[in-house]
């Protein structure tokens, strides 16, 4: 006979932040408030015409991209690592940027919940490390090709800087993080997946708290080209800040973007035993497969990932203030995310509230659906919504919910649902709700 377990609350302690709009949260909060794009012509790869020369790339071929901008790993792990030394510098050379990514904000996330290992008050035998990663590292994948076709010698640090599960490993390394050490790599949903399973894993008590979310840099030429060669990147825009545009008349495709968000998810007992700031509560969480197309989203897996979302989190539907939903930019992906909404949510209702990030940030694949859970916890915390950016004629398919649009909104905000759809009919629901100390 198997024994029942009481499930263990599980709160937000801490937040991390690398994205198109700031190196950190705050900066990275504040330019979506006040409705601001991270999304510009590509500068990293240098003249655009000579790439567009040397790899024959079409007129069409979309150049612009939410980049992280002025990041400098050495700079921002000597500013933010508690017993910094020059192991650490070692450490970050060898790392792909996605790696960088998310140790930088692993490294926010950490001293904003003032977790320290090295004080003999946490067991590192408890604290576990999930992030997820779309892509993993295809800067190194081109580069290191390159010199292989010229007849150079690769890397030996090709393979580890690559593989998707050395964002959670170089993490777990660095802080001495002994209990779970994992990678979920589930296209735009890995983020959320990452959240997901580290939810799970402390209502079971098999961990007391883990750094989970998402990473990803993939601004890279064969990369846009793979998805512009999928006529899934848009192509057509009056200016490159203007070209993300979920559920817009007006939108023709998503645009690519780096970052990572890390949050610090805890049990309950334990973030109150040590004093922790507390931002929101995860309530509920669901993942479901389409098993119908490998890059069309379907309206009944994401309607069936949403409700049992719900039913995880013992709310009903109208009880949810804010959705932040995947909402890409894409004609087919927002219409039917639209058409999932209004059959779980009904038509015409003053809430839940419709906001959409990607507008200003861009699409950043495995990392988005850590930030934007964390975008979502911000909500709650600070009772804003960002607004949809470019949202300037509602696509009449649709029409029926109430979206955010002209400016951010000041609401209360009590419980978020975000959602994460990937490649492969993958789906991710996340719901959070404002921290009710004496709730059970």
């Amino acid at each position: 006979m198997r024994k029942t377990i009481e499930l263990k609350r599980v709160v937000v302690t801490g937040l991390g932040m690398v994205t198109s709009l700031g190196l950190d949260v705050q900066s990275t909060w504040d330019a979506m408030i006040a409705g601001k794009s991270g999304i510009d012509q590509i500068t990293q790869w240098g003249d655009l015409e000579d790439i567009k020369e040397k790899f024959n790339l079409s007129e069409e071929f979309p150049l612009i991209a939410g980049e992280v901008k002025q990041f400098d790993i050495n700079e921002i792990v000597k500013q933010r690592k508690h017993g910094f030394s020059k192991e650490d510098l070692k450490q970050i050379k060898y790392m792909d940027l996605f790696i960088q990514y998310s140790y930088a904000a692993t490294l926010e996330a950490i001293a904003d919940a003032n977790v320290n290992l090295d004080d003999g008050k946490i067991d590192p035998y408890r604290i576990g490390v999930i992030i997820g990663s779309g892509l993993g590292g295809p800067k190194t994948w081109e580069n290191e090709f390159s010199r292989f076709l010229k007849g150079k010698k690769v890397s030996p640090f090709l393979i580890p800087r690559l593989i998707p599960n050395l964002a959670a490993g170089n993490v777990s390394i660095s802080f001495k993080a002994r209990g779970a050490n994992a990678c979920l790599a589930t296209a735009c949903a890995s983020g959320a997946h990452a959240i997901g399973e580290a939810f799970q894993r402390i209502q079971l008590g098999k961990e007391d708290a883990i750094a989970c979310g998402g990473t990803e840099a993939a601004i890279t030429p064969l990369t846009i080209a793979g998805f512009h060669a999928l006529k899934a990147l848009s192509s057509s825009y009056q200016t490159p800040q203007s070209a993300s545009r979920p559920f817009d008349i007006d939108r023709n495709g998503f645009i690519m973007s780096d970052g990572s968000g890390i949050l610090i998810l805890e049990d309950l007992d334990h973030a109150k035993a040590r004093g922790a700031k507390i931002y929101a509560e995860l309530i509920g969480f669901a993942m479901t497969g389409d098993a119908s197309h490998i890059t069309d989203p379907d309206v009944d897996g994401a309607i069936r990932c949403i409700k049992l979302a719900l039913e995880d989190a013992q709310i009903k539907p109208e009880d949810v203030d804010l959705i932040n939903p995947h909402a890409t930019s894409t004609p087919k992906g927002d219409i039917n995310e639209s058409t999932a909404l209004k059959k779980v949510f009904g038509v015409g209702k003053e809430r839940p509230f419709i906001t959409a990030n990607k507008s200003q940030l861009g699409h950043s694949l495995g990392a988005i659906g850590g930030i934007e859970a964390i975008l979502s916890v911000l909500s709650i915390y600070n009772n804003q919504i960002p607004l949809i950016l470019n949202l300037e004629q509602v696509d009449p398919e649709c029409e029926g919910l109430n979206y955010v649009m002209g400016q951010s909104k000041a609401a209360d905000v009590n419980i978020v649902l975000s959602n994460s759809f990937g490649f492969g009919g993958t789906n991710a629901t996340l719901i959070f709700r404002k921290y009710i100390p004496n709730d059970r």
